[in-house]
């Protein structure tokens, strides 16, 4: 499949998951199961899960920042060493996702406009529970009030990210590990927010899609400055 169409496919299935959440009650149906209206309290917290809280939350984010420091540190030495400069390629595309991927989901999170299930008054919040195409009541007053950050889910954005690995490496077994990786590691990170009430499932949904088009866009970016450029990635990037 040429990557135009699998941009256009990416797209519409981001499309489809942003009219899935504000035209069906699918979201806020699966987030019940992770809230215990007698007792107030969702599934796991920071207190009550410390281990997981760092497993899922400080610790993969402390990972994601080492691999991205090394992949620095490779890309730099591949321009004394002859031997990484096969690794040249994949580095560049692996920074590009890390760096682009949770920077573009950041700067939807502050435009939407949307709460956290925990903030909204369905699990006991203050705000209203509005869908992301939705308008707030017209006596909402967002000067008493802070503005929803939560659509997409920004957390999972940094595993999702690391699905730019599909297009890192030649051989399919490792390109399709490198997909995985990036699939559970997004998952991983994503479910643990919805557990604690900070996604609706929708959210994460949308990362991911959101996460994969970037990828795309920034792989046929690469392939194109490839072409442009073929002496600075010479022996070196997908063929």
């Amino acid at each position: 499949m040429k990557k135009t169409t699998q941009i256009l496919w990416a797209f519409l299935l981001l499309a489809a998951v942003v009219l899935l959440e504000q035209f069906t009650g699918v979201a806020a149906a699966v987030q019940n199961h992770f809230f215990d209206v007698a007792s107030g309290l969702w599934l796991v917290d920071e207190e009550r899960n410390p281990v997981m809280h760092f497993l899922l939350y400080d610790g993969i984010k402390i990972l994601l920042i080492v691999l991205a420091v090394a992949a620095a540190g490779v890309l730099a030495a591949s321009f004394k060493k002859t031997s990484l400069k096969k690794l040249r390629y994949g580095c560049i595309l692996f920074l590009l996702a890390m760096a682009f991927i949770p920077l573009v989901i950041a700067g939807a999170k502050k435009a939407t406009n949307v709460y956290c299930p925990y903030q909204v008054t369905l699990y006991g919040g203050e705000n209203p529970y509005v869908k992301v195409l939705s308008r707030y009541p017209p006596d909402y007053d967002f000067t008493v009030h802070k503005r929803g950050h939560c659509f997409p889910a920004g957390h999972a954005s940094g595993g999702f990210a690391l699905m730019i690995l599909f297009f890192c490496f030649k051989k399919k077994k490792y390109k399709i590990a490198g997909l995985c990786l990036g699939l559970a590691a997004g998952w991983g990170m994503g479910l643990y927010q919805m557990w604690r009430g900070e996604h609706f499932l929708s959210h994460t949904l949308c990362t991911m899609f959101a996460a994969w088009l970037i990828c795309l866009l920034l792989a046929a970016f690469m392939e194109r400055m490839q072409k442009k450029y073929p002496a600075f990635f010479a022996f070196c990037g997908p063929k």
